[in-house]
Protein backbone atom coordinates (compact mmCIF):
# COMPACT_ATOMS: atom_id res chain seq x y z
CA UNK A 1 0.00 0.00 0.00
CA UNK A 2 1.32 3.44 -0.85
CA UNK A 3 1.68 6.04 1.90
CA UNK A 4 -0.87 8.86 1.79
CA UNK A 5 0.22 12.01 0.07
CA UNK A 6 3.04 10.33 -1.86
CA UNK A 7 2.80 9.24 -5.43
CA UNK A 8 5.46 7.02 -6.93
CA UNK A 9 6.30 7.89 -10.49
CA UNK A 10 8.14 5.38 -12.62
CA UNK A 11 10.53 6.54 -15.34
CA UNK A 12 9.12 6.67 -18.86
CA UNK A 13 10.04 4.08 -21.47
CA UNK A 14 13.19 4.34 -23.52
CA UNK A 15 13.38 7.33 -25.81
CA UNK A 16 10.18 8.94 -24.53
CA UNK A 17 10.26 12.49 -23.18
CA UNK A 18 9.54 12.92 -19.47
CA UNK A 19 6.14 14.60 -19.63
CA UNK A 20 3.32 14.56 -17.10
CA UNK A 21 0.48 12.28 -18.11
CA UNK A 22 -2.77 14.19 -18.06
CA UNK A 23 -5.89 12.21 -17.33
CA UNK A 24 -3.97 9.52 -15.45
CA UNK A 25 -4.56 9.37 -11.71
CA UNK A 26 -1.78 10.90 -9.67
CA UNK A 27 0.44 11.52 -12.69
CA UNK A 28 1.45 7.86 -12.85
CA UNK A 29 2.25 6.33 -16.19
CA UNK A 30 -0.24 3.93 -17.67
CA UNK A 31 0.99 0.59 -19.01
CA UNK A 32 -0.70 -0.80 -22.13
CA UNK A 33 -2.43 -4.12 -21.44
CA UNK A 34 -3.81 -6.66 -23.81
CA UNK A 35 -7.13 -8.39 -23.19
CA UNK A 36 -5.47 -11.04 -21.03
CA UNK A 37 -4.23 -8.46 -18.52
CA UNK A 38 -0.56 -9.07 -19.34
CA UNK A 39 1.62 -6.06 -20.22
CA UNK A 40 2.42 -5.86 -23.89
CA UNK A 41 6.05 -6.56 -24.80
CA UNK A 42 8.27 -3.74 -25.95
CA UNK A 43 8.86 -4.55 -29.60
CA UNK A 44 12.24 -2.83 -29.53
CA UNK A 45 13.42 -5.25 -26.86
CA UNK A 46 12.21 -8.37 -28.65
CA UNK A 47 13.86 -7.62 -32.00
CA UNK A 48 16.73 -10.03 -32.73
CA UNK A 49 20.18 -8.57 -33.25
CA UNK A 50 21.46 -9.00 -36.82
CA UNK A 51 23.95 -11.88 -37.01
CA UNK A 52 26.82 -9.63 -38.12
CA UNK A 53 26.30 -7.29 -35.18
CA UNK A 54 25.92 -10.24 -32.82
CA UNK A 55 29.15 -11.83 -34.07
CA UNK A 56 31.11 -8.62 -33.52
CA UNK A 57 29.55 -8.13 -30.08
CA UNK A 58 30.49 -11.70 -29.18
CA UNK A 59 34.11 -11.05 -30.16
CA UNK A 60 34.35 -8.30 -27.53
CA UNK A 61 32.54 -10.15 -24.73
CA UNK A 62 33.59 -12.49 -21.95
CA UNK A 63 32.60 -16.17 -22.31
CA UNK A 64 29.77 -15.70 -19.79
CA UNK A 65 28.47 -12.64 -21.68
CA UNK A 66 28.75 -14.56 -24.96
CA UNK A 67 26.59 -17.37 -23.62
CA UNK A 68 24.03 -14.86 -22.32
CA UNK A 69 23.88 -12.98 -25.63
CA UNK A 70 23.49 -16.18 -27.63
CA UNK A 71 20.83 -17.43 -25.24
CA UNK A 72 18.88 -14.18 -25.43
CA UNK A 73 18.78 -14.45 -29.21
CA UNK A 74 18.17 -18.19 -29.34
CA UNK A 75 15.46 -18.53 -26.68
CA UNK A 76 12.64 -16.68 -28.52
CA UNK A 77 13.24 -18.81 -31.62
CA UNK A 78 13.21 -22.05 -29.63
CA UNK A 79 10.14 -20.88 -27.71
CA UNK A 80 8.21 -20.63 -30.99
CA UNK A 81 9.01 -24.29 -31.72
CA UNK A 82 8.77 -25.84 -28.23
CA UNK A 83 7.16 -23.41 -25.76
CA UNK A 84 7.03 -25.88 -22.84
CA UNK A 85 10.68 -26.94 -23.05
CA UNK A 86 12.23 -23.74 -24.45
CA UNK A 87 14.52 -23.04 -21.50
CA UNK A 88 15.85 -26.61 -21.30
CA UNK A 89 16.34 -26.92 -25.07
CA UNK A 90 18.03 -23.50 -25.27
CA UNK A 91 20.44 -24.58 -22.53
CA UNK A 92 21.19 -27.78 -24.42
CA UNK A 93 21.84 -25.87 -27.65
CA UNK A 94 24.13 -23.42 -25.87
CA UNK A 95 26.43 -26.35 -25.05
CA UNK A 96 27.28 -26.50 -28.77
CA UNK A 97 30.16 -24.65 -30.39
CA UNK A 98 29.53 -20.91 -30.77
CA UNK A 99 29.77 -21.01 -34.58
CA UNK A 100 27.16 -23.79 -34.67
CA UNK A 101 24.81 -21.73 -32.49
CA UNK A 102 25.27 -18.74 -34.81
CA UNK A 103 24.39 -21.03 -37.73
CA UNK A 104 21.19 -22.06 -35.91
CA UNK A 105 20.28 -18.39 -35.49
CA UNK A 106 20.73 -17.86 -39.25
CA UNK A 107 19.04 -21.04 -40.46
CA UNK A 108 15.46 -21.79 -39.31
CA UNK A 109 15.62 -25.28 -40.84
CA UNK A 110 18.83 -26.19 -38.99
CA UNK A 111 17.30 -24.83 -35.79
CA UNK A 112 14.14 -26.94 -36.25
CA UNK A 113 16.26 -30.05 -36.77
CA UNK A 114 18.40 -29.39 -33.66
CA UNK A 115 15.36 -28.60 -31.52
CA UNK A 116 13.72 -31.85 -32.67
CA UNK A 117 16.93 -33.73 -31.83
CA UNK A 118 17.07 -32.13 -28.37
CA UNK A 119 13.42 -33.05 -27.74
CA UNK A 120 14.17 -36.67 -28.66
CA UNK A 121 17.03 -36.70 -26.15
CA UNK A 122 14.74 -35.26 -23.46
CA UNK A 123 12.03 -37.84 -24.19
CA UNK A 124 14.60 -40.65 -24.11
CA UNK A 125 15.94 -39.51 -20.74
CA UNK A 126 12.42 -39.21 -19.33
CA UNK A 127 11.61 -42.75 -20.47
CA UNK A 128 14.83 -44.10 -18.94
CA UNK A 129 14.11 -42.35 -15.65
CA UNK A 130 10.54 -43.66 -15.60
CA UNK A 131 11.81 -47.18 -16.36
CA UNK A 132 14.47 -46.99 -13.65
CA UNK A 133 11.92 -45.85 -11.08
CA UNK A 134 9.59 -48.70 -12.06
CA UNK A 135 12.48 -51.19 -11.78
CA UNK A 136 13.34 -49.91 -8.31
CA UNK A 137 9.74 -50.25 -7.18
CA UNK A 138 9.48 -53.74 -8.68
CA UNK A 139 12.63 -54.87 -6.85
CA UNK A 140 11.24 -53.92 -3.45
CA UNK A 141 9.93 -56.73 -1.34
CA UNK A 142 7.60 -56.33 1.58
CA UNK A 143 9.24 -59.18 3.48
CA UNK A 144 12.85 -57.94 3.19
CA UNK A 145 14.52 -56.27 6.17
CA UNK A 146 11.67 -56.71 8.60
CA UNK A 147 12.52 -55.73 12.13
CA UNK A 148 11.47 -58.29 14.74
Amino acid sequence: MLPRGRVYRYPPGRGLPDMPMTGVAGGMLSVPYDMGGMPLRDTALSQPIPIGALASALANATPEQQRTMLGENLYPLVEQLEPDAAAKVTGMLLEMDQTEVLHLLESPEALKAKVAEAMEVLRSVQQQQAGAAADQLASLSLSDNLVS
